[in-house]
This record gives C-alpha cells, sequence and structure tokens, in this order.
C-alpha cells in the first residue's frame, strides 16, 4: 500500500465545459460523463412503466453496486468496496443518517416522489467527506409549472398488496405548493409449521411551498421550504431455513422468526434559499434538521447463544417435532434515536470562462442507541411467549460536529480545460456510555483531514476525456477503537461519447485505500456489541472497470429504448487480518461484500400506446460471511421484472407488472442462521392518471 504524498503520475486528455452564467452551474468533465450515463429519469416511458416505491434495478442502472436486501428494507449501496462515506443526498441534502452517529442506519427515499436519480463515484472535493467515496443523489418531484396539475398511481398485486399515491401541484404568479401521498400495505405468507402472516405498511408525505423575489429586492432569488414524513412498520421473520428445507421452499421462514418486526418514523425539514448576486455569480444556502426513531426486534439467540448453523437444525427439529420442555429463544432488540441539523453554502462566480465554487458546511448529528435482548418461550404449541421485558443490555449516546469548506476552480482553455480542487474538515466526535459495565469505551476524540483533486480532460466534438486524481478521506466513527480514518487515492479514466440519443461511456479506477471501515451491515448477523463497533481493515485494492451504453431506436410506427451498465469491481485486502465483523480472512481475497460483476439492463418496445419494457440486475457470486465463519455465500442471480402498459387517453394509463419472472422463490441474502429471500415473483395490477 503506497503511503507517497499525493500525486498525479499521468496526464491524459480530457474536456472543456464553459459556463457563460451562473444561473446553471458548471460542471467537470467527470461529473458531465457521469450525469449523461448514471442519471435515471423516473419519469421517461421507458422507466415509469415501473410504478416502484422502492427498487434495486433502478439504482443499479444509474450505476450503484446494490447489496441484496429483504422485502421492505431499504436498499444499501455501496462502491469501490466502501460503505462509509457513500453518500445518499436527495436534492443535494442528506437522505440517509450521515455521517458519524448511528453509522448502521440506512434510509432510501420513496422513489414514487423523485423525478431523477443519479451515482457519482468520483465526487467533488465541494461534496467534503459526506460523499468521499460515492454519490447516490435522488432529486424530488418539483413544483409543476402549471396552475394546477395532478399525478395518481393505484395499483394491487396477488400478494394483497395495496399502493396508492398522488401528487398535487402548482404555480400562481411568484408562488408554488405541491403536496405528495403516498400509501403503501403488503402481506405474505409465511411460516414453516404454524402459518402466519408478514404483514407491512409505509406511508410517505412530502410537502412543498416556494416563492420567487419578494417585491423590491434587489437580487432574483427564490426560496422554497419542504417537509417529508415517513413511517414504516414491518413484520417479517428474518431467521432462515436448513439447506435441507431451503431446497424444499426457500421462501418460507420458521416460525420462531415470526416475531421479527421494525417500525421506524422520520421527519425532515429543508429551507433551500438561491439568490442571483449578479451576471456571473450566484450563492444557495440550505438549512436542514431531519429526525428518526426506529425500534426492532430479531430473532437471533438459543439460550443465549447466537444461532449458527448447528442451533439453526435444532430449531428445525423442534419445530418438526416440539417438546414438551420448549425452546428458549431470545431476540436482538433495538430502540433508536436519531438527530442531525446542519447548514451549508455554495457560491459560484465566472471569471472570464473560468470557474470558482466555493463551499462550506456545518453539521451535527447525534444517536441515542439503546440495544440488548428479549427472552422468549417456544412451547410445544409453537407458540411463542416472552418471559422477559426488553432488557436493554448496552445503552450509548453518540455525537458528531462537523466542519467542512472547499474551494474549486475551473481553469478552461479553448478544448482543454483543467480542474482543480482542495477541501479540508475538521470532525469531533464523542460517546457517552449510560450503562457503567458496558463492555464498549467511551470517546471523545476530533480528526481533521485535507482532501486535494486535479482533473485534467479534453473535448472534441460529440468524444469527451476526463483523468482525475483524488486523496479521498473520511473520520472514523465513534465505534472505531483504533479511532483511524479511512483514507484512499482514488485513480480515474473516462471516456465519453454522446450524439443524439446514443450514449456510451468507459471508465477505469483504482482505489489504493490504506484504510477501510467496516460496520454491522445487512447480510451480517451480529450482536448488540458488535452494532456498536467500526472495524479497520488496511490496505485494500481496489481495481474497477464500468461500461454503459444508451440509446433510442425510433422507427415510423414504435421505438425501442436500451441503457446498460457494465460494473466490475475487484475488491481485495492486501493482508490476512481477523476481526469481530467478517471474521478471517486470507490476503488478496475479494472483500465479501463485493460482487466483481454486476449488469444492469433494461429495454422494450413503444408502440403508440402500448409498451413493454423489461429490466434486469445480475450480480456474481457474493460471499457474505458472519463472525467466523465461511461457509456461507449468495450464488450468482439474476432478477428480471417486466411491465406493460397501455394509454387508453392522454391522461389514463393502465399497466401490469411483474416481478421476479424467473423464479418463484429469489434468495436475496445468506446469513449465519441461515438464508434470507425476496418476494416470490408478484404480479402487480394499475391505474396512473395525469391531470
Amino acid at each position: 500500500m503506497s503511503n507517497h504524498p499525493f500525486s498525479l503520475s499521468v496526464i491524459a486528455a480530457a474536456v472543456l465545459y464553459v459556463c457563460h452564467s451562473t444561473n446553471a452551474v458548471a460542471e467537470t468533465v467527470t461529473e458531465s460523463i457521469d450525469n449523461i450515463n448514471n442519471q435515471l429519469d423516473l419519469q421517461q416511458s421507458s422507466v415509469s412503466l415501473f410504478h416502484y416505491r422502492q427498487n434495486d434495478i433502478a439504482l443499479g442502472l444509474t450505476g450503484a453496486t446494490i447489496l441484496p436486501q429483504a422485502p421492505h428494507q431499504d436498499v444499501t449501496i455501496i462502491h469501490a468496496g466502501a460503505t462509509d462515506g457513500v453518500a445518499i443526498l436527495q436534492d443535494g441534502v442528506f437522505f440517509s443518517p450521515a455521517p458519524y452517529s448511528g453509522t448502521q442506519l440506512v434510509l432510501q427515499p420513496n422513489l414514487k416522489q423523485q423525478q431523477k436519480v443519479s451515482f457519482t463515484g468520483m465526487t467533488s472535493v465541494t461534496e467534503s467527506s459526506q460523499a468521499a467515496f460515492g454519490k447516490l443523489d435522488y432529486q424530488s418531484v418539483q413544483i409543476s409549472p402549471n396552475k394546477y396539475a395532478t399525478d395518481i398511481n393505484l395499483e394491487g398485486s396477488d400478494n394483497s398488496a395495496i399502493n396508492g399515491g398522488v401528487i398535487v401541484s402548482g404555480t400562481t404568479k411568484q408562488n408554488g405548493m405541491l403536496l405528495a401521498l403516498d400509501y403503501q400495505s403488503a402481506s405474505d405468507d409465511v411460516g414453516y409449521r404454524v402459518p402466519r402472516d408478514a404483514d407491512s405498511t409505509q406511508k410517505d408525505i412530502l410537502f412543498k411551498i416556494a416563492a420567487e423575489s419578494l417585491p423590491g429586492a434587489r437580487n432574483q432569488q427564490t426560496t422554497e421550504f419542504s417537509y417529508q414524513y415517513s413511517s414504516q412498520d414491518v413484520d417479517r421473520g428474518s431467521l432462515g431455513l436448513t439447506s435441507v428445507d431451503f431446497a424444499l421452499n426457500p421462501a418460507q421462514l420458521y416460525s420462531a422468526a415470526s416475531t421479527d418486526s421494525i417500525e421506524g418514523e422520520r421527519q425532515r425539514y429543508v429551507l433551500a434559499h438561491k439568490v442571483i448576486l449578479s451576471s456571473t455569480s450566484t450563492m444557495a444556502t440550505d438549512f436542514y434538521y431531519q429526525s428518526y426513531s426506529q425500534q426492532s426486534q430479531d430473532m437471533r439467540f438459543v439460550d443465549g447463544i447466537q444461532i449458527d448453523g448447528a442451533l439453526l437444525s435444532g430449531i428445525a427439529m423442534f419445530e418438526v417435532a416440539p417438546t414438551a420442555d420448549g425452546m428458549n429463544l431470545g431476540s436482538l432488540t433495538q430502540n433508536n434515536d436519531f438527530s442531525g441539523f446542519g447548514i451549508q453554502t455554495k457560491g459560484v462566480s465566472m471569471y472570464g470562462q473560468h470557474q470558482v465554487t466555493y463551499t462550506a458546511r456545518y453539521h451535527t448529528d447525534k444517536a441515542e442507541m439503546r440495544l440488548g435482548q428479549r427472552e422468549w418461550l417456544w412451547g410445544n404449541d409453537l407458540l411463542l411467549t416472552p418471559t422477559t421485558d426488553d432488557e436493554y443490555a448496552l445503552t450509548y449516546t453518540d455525537d458528531a460536529s462537523v466542519y467542512s469548506s472547499a474551494v474549486d476552480t475551473k481553469l478552461n482553455y479553448g478544448q482543454w480545460s483543467i480542474n482543480l480542487g482542495l477541501g479540508y474538515e475538521h470532525v469531533s466526535v464523542s460517546r457517552e456510555l449510560d450503562d457503567a459495565d458496558a463492555s464498549i469505551n467511551a470517546v471523545d476524540f476530533s480528526d481533521d483531514g485535507w482532501s486535494p483533486s486535479i482533473e485534467v480532460a479534453y473535448q472534441s466534438g460529440a468524444w469527451s476525456a476526463a483523468l482525475q486524481a483524488k486523496q479521498a478521506w473520511t473520520a472514523a466513527s465513534a465505534g472505531n477503537v483504533e479511532q483511524t480514518a479511512q483514507k484512499a487515492l482514488q485513480y480515474q479514466l473516462a471516456l465519453g461519447y454522446q450524439q443524439d440519443t446514443f450514449s456510451i461511456a468507459i471508465s477505469g479506477y483504482m482505489h489504493d485505500y490504506d484504510n477501510q471501515h467496516l460496520n454491522c451491515m445487512q447480510g451480517m448477523v451480529c450482536d448488540y456489541e458488535q452494532i456498536s463497533l467500526q472495524e479497520n481493515i488496511s490496505d485494500v485494492s481496489v481495481v474497477g472497470a464500468d461500461f454503459s451504453l444508451a440509446y433510442g431506436l425510433t422507427f415510423d410506427h414504435f421505438s425501442i429504448p436500451f441503457k446498460a451498465k457494465y460494473q466490475f469491481t475487484q475488491a481485495e485486502t492486501d493482508n490476512a487480518d481477523c476481526n469481530d465483523l467478517m471474521g478471517c480472512f486470507a490476503a488478496d481475497s475479494q472483500l465479501p461484500w463485493v460482487p466483481e460483476q454486476q449488469l444492469t439492463l433494461s429495454s422494450g418496445v413503444i408502440y403508440g400506446d402500448v409498451s413493454i419494457m423489461a429490466q434486469a440486475l445480475y450480480q456474481s457470486e457474493l460471499g457474505y460471511q458472519g463472525a467466523f465463519t465461511n461457509d456461507r455465500a449468495i450464488d450468482s442471480q439474476w432478477k428480471v421484472d417486466i411491465a406493460a402498459a397501455y394509454h387508453f387517453s392522454e391522461q389514463h394509463e393502465l399497466y401490469v407488472r411483474v416481478e421476479n419472472v424467473l423464479d418463484e422463490d429469489l434468495v436475496a441474502n445468506s446469513t449465519i442462521m441461515g438464508y434470507q429471500g425476496q418476494s416470490e415473483m408478484t404480479t402487480y395490477f394499475g391505474y396512473q392518471g395525469h391531470f
């Protein structure tokens, strides 16, 4: 692993991007290539057939690497092997809890209330460490410029799902308003010997109000206030099956897991203000506050011992032939509260054909975590009876305060451009323990880091190329015993071509980590102490390549849209190591949560008022493993969804969507407890109206 100072050893060609007015902020060439090839318009005809509320295929089409998830759980994303420092934003503001408190909490917005989503791997230094290793950015639905506009969606499925949503917005004079409501409900038959239902409901509200310049204002300006509310209630077991039972029916779950549940409630406020100071200068400022509460329960213990393959077999035997004494089980319980506040500002100024961007951000967040165990008696009638109340064995509070600033300069010389950036961030982290006998340590430390970057670019007609190098940095969380920041040198060469409806992009990158953070994530069965940890993996090398292709063929009576995204990622540890989350792994081994290959496809036919589309996601094998086990993996798999729609008028549309058409049961995750399946093949019938 190299420890040499930041340097750019190779100068290669790239692109010019001249912005004559900061009313539209100029992009680096790398960002412009990413926006062409890694951005998904959720309202375009080839995508709008899939009226997903949450969907991994949509995110895969943007270039994000998707970790498999169980039904009704938020999608976890990674990039170049990194899970820490990969931001989830909406309208440029934090959406998922970040950056240092509550690191295991993951949230994704309701796609029905978004209009675009894009992913960027080599992020600008102006994003600071919140997105130093990747950025998934949603653009929420915008207020209609018309006086009145309404979108309605209703759908049901063969597994008793009922989804419905409405978006109402309009603009009068200088003022606009939007209200979006969405409701989701689903019920699946689960249980092995005892039939039970796995129920889930989710409610989402998005409200916006915007105003143009006030009378007499010296400068043109816009102000928008937005409020979001989301609540989720999911009852579904995640305890898997033995290999024999799995072969019979991988979708079924043991009765012992049917008490698994998660409840969450989230609120988010954002006040965004933009002022045009002059024809060559703008200033944008965002104030934001968010809160999230979560209560969950997962069956994970037998007689106080964490379930492994042997104990899972014992559960299977008991369920087939219950004994009079019953079985003592235990669930991992969580009761977490998160809140965060921040202010961020960005100023953009043009000096001739050159552009300078200044950013500053202050952010503070707090997570109050209560983790513990609850005891249950599983009787010979296969009924579960709690024998204790929730016992929070570990209670702690994490606090973080972050200040960051950056300057980014784009120097344009004809067809050539040079982009120079420098960012700085200071982080203060603390952890207070509420239990004197807790096995983790209270901490109070601070750290700071610099993030320089350089890009050299060239553009000629439809062709563009960019070489970028950057030093990325993300501070340790409170659970990091060594208090070691995640650092990496990042190099990327990107080539792009865009002509009319045809675009193609190829990028190759190398990320050289001095230290990589690892937290408890989807696919790892962690106890309450492991959840509070952040492990370090020294010396990780990532080499990867992305290829994307998009085009639209148009004939006299029909059109064929097509988009493909292929990703190859080789993420290897340079040294053998053991830690409490991953167990032990050998040198030069692939990180178990990184698929070496991921392919996403979208295509179909649009013929007049009829559309038929298909989307597919392929991932190569994932080597998920729990603590000190190496015998579980997720085989390579395809997930394919198809949809067809008929526009029987300009305002009205009927559609049918079939998810997971290849398998009635799709295994999404594998843990030391067994297997966890996504929803089986499901058919939806829906209506979409535009007024």
